[in-house]
């Protein structure tokens, strides 16, 4: 039984760890594709398309920078700064999509104006759910709509851009190496490529449902084992009640 299960388990982590890879891959493949117009993907009054997380997107407007916010307890390279997002007035769109320009130690940046156009990683607004704790002033803790609406009075999309190249004229900003202006005129730091799983919820079913199906297997050895030794004990006492009653 010990085998039995231990093999089970082995066999499991590993179609689950095939699954995690397979998922990863396709994420990956995804943020690497070339950018498509936002417009083919959402508008500003569409739910997020969960399908597109990652893709690369790409979209002309106008900064907002007198609504620039910076999002608190944002790790980078062992240091935890804040994300600088501005959002930008889409054109033809009437809606506002949150940019996240980069990353800075302290909550300064200056705030871009002008025309720019936009290209980075689609992503969805965060769940997290903590409380900020002074709405007042320009930091939230999260990168939420709801936080959003505090402090930006056009309407937004449902999710937000991690820049990757932005150009406001002639001067190009890459978050992707080195430090970038990202069209605000102030050294920020690029942000992490993202990995998460902007995948097929079907990609690697296969690996996963192996993966369930050993450990099936591993519970039914248990289940056979301990099957065994209930009828195994419930024997040996009807015999040693046998012996006694003939006794």
């Amino acid at each position: 039984m010990l085998a039995a299960v231990a093999l089970a388990v082995g066999l499991g982590l590993w179609q689950l760890g095939a699954w995690h890879q397979h998922r990863d891959d396709a994420a990956r493949d995804l943020a690497n594709q070339p950018p498509v117009p936002l417009s083919r993907l959402m508008t500003g009054d569409s739910p997020f398309p969960g399908r597109y997380v990652d893709q690369q997107v790409s979209f002309a407007g106008s900064w907002l920078g007198q609504d620039t916010v910076f999002v608190s307890g944002r790790r980078l390279h062992g240091r935890t700064g804040y994300w600088v997002v501005t959002p930008v007035l889409v054109d033809g769109a009437g809606s506002a999509m949150p940019v996240v320009r980069g990353w800075s130690p302290t909550p300064t940046a200056a705030a871009p104006t002008g025309d720019v156009q936009v290209t980075g990683w689609l992503q969805p607004t965060e769940g997290d759910d903590a409380v900020d704790d002074d709405p007042q002033d320009d930091v939230i803790p999260a990168l939420r709509v709801a936080s959003l609406v505090e402090h930006v009075d056009t309407d937004l999309y449902s999710g937000f851009v991690l820049a990757k190249e932005v150009s406001t004229g002639s001067t190009t900003g890459s978050t992707t190496g080195g430090g970038s202006t990202a069209g605000g005129g102030s050294t920020l730091e690029p942000v992490a490529v993202p990995r998460t799983a902007g995948v097929s919820v079907t990609t690697g079913l296969r690996n996963l449902l192996y993966a369930i199906e050993w450990w099936f297997f591993g519970a039914f050895a248990m289940f056979v084992w301990v099957r065994w030794c209930r009828d195994s004990w419930a024997g040996s006492t009807e015999s040693a009640h046998a012996e006694g009653t003939a006794a």
